[in-house]
């Protein structure tokens, strides 16, 4: 794929390539699930084209380049972690709504790899992933619009002429009583609640099949943290006269079968988690309000929160892969 003069891999394309198989060998077994359990043909058909996108564009390019720079490639999971003979732990409705924000979700990730990346084949690979999925984003959003399950966020009035912002009510977005939220700020706060959304239903689901008690009661407390937040913006978008986006609860099924191994749906949770901290991260950088600055450094505070339950049970079962780092000096001295 290179030519064998060229440079080595840079601690941020080493980054991005390794964390994104790492995502990617995870999201393969979600999709194959689901593709098996998807009963509208339409839906299965994306589900299909969404897992050849993954192991074929992005997946076996990925480990191709690591593996030439002499890098170990993440371990992943196998068949055993997955099994897709059982009942059906989500409705069809959902797997398209999952699929819709993953496959966005990817996008912001692959623009990120590119617009870090220096080297030209690893450039050329993310721009491949990036056309890849911008198509696959097009799919996907015409069929949910196509079978009614795509909801719009609302529309606001328009204005003929610029406003220029006077200072009493740009600062009550501060300080006093609260100005209603702006477009931008409502366009990542519904990006935020969806996430919210789906990582509820997630950890609803996981809760009901896990195999362990204690991995069952923490999805559990995930369920409730990401319920506390959509709340909170619920009351936030009732202020500015704001309708509520929908959420996935109806969407899990009464399955109590294994679906997916503890390892599998603890590993899908700290990611989703890590991605909902960065999307409030984002949306915070636009904020110009006082309660939504409120309301995302308590996301972020109580989404910390968790991961670090998470990772330390993923430590503690010895399931979480290492991420290649820097040399530790310290150490190689002490030896």
């Amino acid at each position: 794929m290179r030519s064998p003069d060229s440079v080595p891999l840079t601690a941020s394309e080493l980054g991005y390539l390794w964390t994104g198989t790492a995502i990617n060998e995870l999201s393969s077994w979600y999709l194959r699930v689901f593709h098996a359990h998807a009963a509208d043909m339409e839906i299965k058909e994306l589900l299909d084209t969404a897992l050849q996108m993954t192991n074929k564009t992005i997946l076996e390019q990925r480990k191709q380049l690591l593996a030439h720079d002499h890098y170990a490639v993440p371990q992943g999971f196998a068949a055993s972690d997955a099994l897709g003979d059982g009942p059906a732990l989500f409705t069809d409705r959902f797997m398209l709504q999952y699929l819709d924000i993953a496959i966005r979700l990817g996008l912001v990730f692959h623009s990120k790899s590119l617009a870090q990346a220096a080297r030209a084949d690893v450039r050329e690979y993310f721009a491949e992933c990036v056309a890849a999925t911008i198509q696959l984003v097009q799919r996907i959003k015409d069929t949910l619009l196509r079978k009614g399950m795509y909801w719009r966020t609302p529309a606001l009035p328009s204005e003929e002429n610029p406003e220029v912002i006077h200072k009493q009510s740009y600062l009550n977005g501060w300080f006093g009583d609260t100005r209603p939220l702006n477009s931008i700020e409502l366009a990542n706060l519904y990006d935020t609640m969806e996430l919210l959304a789906l990582i509820e239903a997630l950890c609803m689901g996981f809760a009901q099949t896990s195999n362990s008690e204690d991995v069952a009661r923490l999805f559990s407390k995930g369920a409730s943290v990401v319920r506390e937040q959509f709340d909170s913006m619920s009351h936030a978008l009732l202020k500015s006269h704001m309708p509520i986006p929908p959420t996935f609860q109806a969407e899990v099924t009464d399955s109590t079968g294994s679906v997916f191994s503890d390892r599998l749906m603890a590993c899908h949770i700290a990611g989703v988690f890590g991605s909902l901290i960065t999307q409030a991260g984002y949306s915070l950088g636009s904020v110009m309000n006082h309660e939504l600055v409120k309301l995302y450094m308590s996301l972020i505070s109580e989404a910390g929160a968790f991961t670090e339950q998470i990772t330390k049970c993923l430590i503690d079962h010895e399931w979480l892969e290492k991420v290649p780092g820097a040399v530790d000096r310290e150490a190689l001295l002490s030896t």
